[in-house]
């Protein structure tokens, strides 16, 4: 049977289906490492794009693009494969290229990865996108840069390998969906002991970036039947094809074999992986498939994963509009009642993880936000939140992953308490609750035992005198943002700053500092001007703050009321700071 080739139109309704939310910039960059996924996704980009009149139709789409080559340096022959992927990349008229090496050794890279090694894949993706991420940085603005949109050539083969790679590693129903058409770049992932020098470490910048992958719904049969139709040029990883080398490989051979069985022999690691993913995979009631069953099979699959994902997060969606209920700044309320007619546990499981990815201090977009995805956790929090009356059950506040405290809470309007008992009957105008909160952070001596640096404390004197200086000397912009608890973005106007302000902080007194430190129990920062012992607040108001009151009757006898929530304090407000919250509830 023939394989046709991927049309022009056809390419525009996968590109259309990658729209990220905020919609296209000018320039959109590609990731291309000079194979065939990456050398067919950068022709068929530029041949759409380069098409008047779907541009004229669709003025929305990029109007340029720029090809970007890592070269990983992690073998012999990644240097030539990168000038060959350049010379490809020239044969395109009106297609620019960069290409970098990963520069092993020099913060925040490791040193060059040993093949085989457990940690080596994952290095050398984390190293990859870092660089992939300089790259998109490195477009000026006059020529319609930073890029904020970059596309990856991942297929339908590859979206089976990375659903199968998840199950390996014990994800639920909702990972083993596969990757998305469109996704948020997100935060990154920080380590305790580089910060935010680790690999792989994005911040805030990273939330406003996009990664695209058109290619999702094709076939790897029909990527190659465009290549050879459009006479395309590329080259070949050998290393893709050795099965012992890394799970994803075992994974690759499998679903190339015709029997669903690997001839080479496989490390006791990747066999054990491997059966694990069987497991996992047959476990599933709503599909019917294991690793012998092939690749179209199983792209079938986790196809329909993948749309029941889709239908997961519409439905969280709609419980989050219809039944939130209004809270302060990072938290997220929402009634017993609310909670209720959700009875489908995938739903259940997507609502508390989207919950958690919104409330966590933990990188956005990371793992640890999500508390790791672990079932026992998972299965703990929903246990929990769906029982109809916590209090008479003795259920209290918890923390189960990602940094987020749960409490049961009475709700009555704007208006919420936490007693240790309920008055008998409830009274009518009351309702059961939960609300979610950032976990209090370790006390100040734990943190001195383990030796660590108070993550709620940051002093920001240095950059504020760096960003003087530079606005003074050069057209730099006089605006300096601080990601905080990686929950909010503190901005300081420099242009408005106090002189006398800016001739403390100019002296070479070490005593005085401008320190952001936690506010309230929602751990909200405040600015503070430190001198010595003594401490004033310069800036404490939160943008979009939601005030709760506490209620305002008489004590009952039969209820504990010591946990009234204090009146919030009115903000001290400085022009020249602002504070906002910036992790998003969206799916994506």
């Amino acid at each position: 049977m023939r394989i046709h080739p991927i049309t022009n139109n056809e390419f525009g309704h996968l590109l259309r289906n990658c729209t990220p939310p905020g919609g296209w910039p000018k320039v959109i960059g590609v990731a291309n490492s000079g194979g065939p996924d990456s050398t067919c996704l950068l022709f068929l980009i530029h041949r759409y794009l380069s098409d008047d009149v779907q541009i004229r139709q669709e003025n929305l789409f990029p109007r340029r693009v720029v090809s970007f080559t890592v070269d990983h340096d992690l073998q012999p022959s990644s240097a030539a494969m990168a000038n060959d992927c350049a010379r490809s990349v020239r044969s395109l008229c009106g297609v620019e290229h960069k290409t970098v090496k990963i520069p092993w050794s020099t913060p925040p890279f490791p040193e060059r990865p040993i093949p085989g090694k457990d940690a080596f894949e994952n290095i050398a993706r984390l190293a990859r996108y870092q660089m992939l991420l300089r790259c998109m940085r490195s477009i000026p603005s006059e020529d319609g840069g930073p890029v904020d949109v970059i596309a990856f050539g991942h297929h339908a083969d590859d979206q089976v390998e990375t659903a199968l790679m998840r199950l390996s590693r014990g994800t639920s129903e909702l990972g083993a969906s596969g990757m998305k058409p469109c996704r948020r770049w997100g935060m990154g992932i920080m380590n305790q002991t580089d910060g935010v020098n680790s690999l792989g470490w994005t911040g805030y910048e990273g939330m406003n970036k996009w990664i695209i992958r058109p290619l999702l719904e094709v076939s790897k049969d029909r990527i190659l039947a465009t290549c050879h139709a459009n006479g395309l040029k590329y080259a070949t990883d050998t290393s893709n094809f050795q099965p012992h080398i890394t799970i994803r490989n075992a994974i690759r051979a499998l679903l190339r074999s015709e029997d669903g069985t690997l001839k080479e022999p496989l490390s006791l690691n990747i066999q054990e992986q491997l059966s694990t993913i069987n497991k996992a995979i047959s476990s599933f009631k709503s599909i019917s498939v294991d690793l012998s069953s092939g690749a179209e099979q199983l792209q079938g699959a986790i196809k329909v994963l993948t749309s029941r994902l889709g239908d997961v997060d519409g439905e969280v969606d709609s419980i989050i509009k219809r039944y939130r209920i209004s809270s302060p700044t990072g938290t997220f309320l929402i009634s017993s009642r609310g909670l209720s007619p959700v009875q489908r546990n995938l739903v259940r499981k997507s609502l508390v993880l989207r919950i958690m990815r919104y409330v966590s201090f933990h990188p956005w977009g990371s793992l640890r936000a999500d508390g790791q995805r672990r079932k026992a956790s998972l299965d703990q929090i929903i246990g929990k939140l769906w029982t109809p009356n916590p209090f008479t059950s003795g259920i209290r506040m918890f923390v189960a992953g990602g940094g987020v405290l749960w409490m049961p809470v009475l709700i009555k309007g704007n208006q919420i308490r936490t007693p240790d008992r309920l008055p008998n009957p409830l009274p009518a105008e009351e309702n059961i609750g939960w609300l979610a909160s950032r976990q209090p952070p370790l006390h100040k001596d734990k943190m001195k035992a383990l030796n660590m640096v108070n993550p709620l404390r940051l002093d920001v004197t240095d950059l504020l005198r760096t960003r003087i200086h530079a606005i003074t000397t050069s057209s730099a912009s006089s605006v300096e943002s601080v990601l905080y608890d990686c929950r909010f973005l503190v901005h300081f106007d420099i242009s408005r700053i106090p002189q006398r302000i800016v001739e403390q902080i100019n002296e070479s007194d070490m005593s005085y500092k401008i320190m952001l430190i936690p506010n309230t129990r929602w751990y909200w920062p405040q600015i503070v001007e430190e001198n010595g012992n003594n401490g004033t607040v310069l800036h404490s108001e939160v943008q979009g703050n939601r005030e709760i009151l506490s209620f305002l009757k008489a004590p009952d006898a039969q209820i504990d009321y010591t946990s009234y929530w204090k009146r919030r304090e009115v903000p001290v407000v400085a022009d020249w700071i602002k504070i906002e919250w910036i992790r998003p509830l969206t799916a994506l």
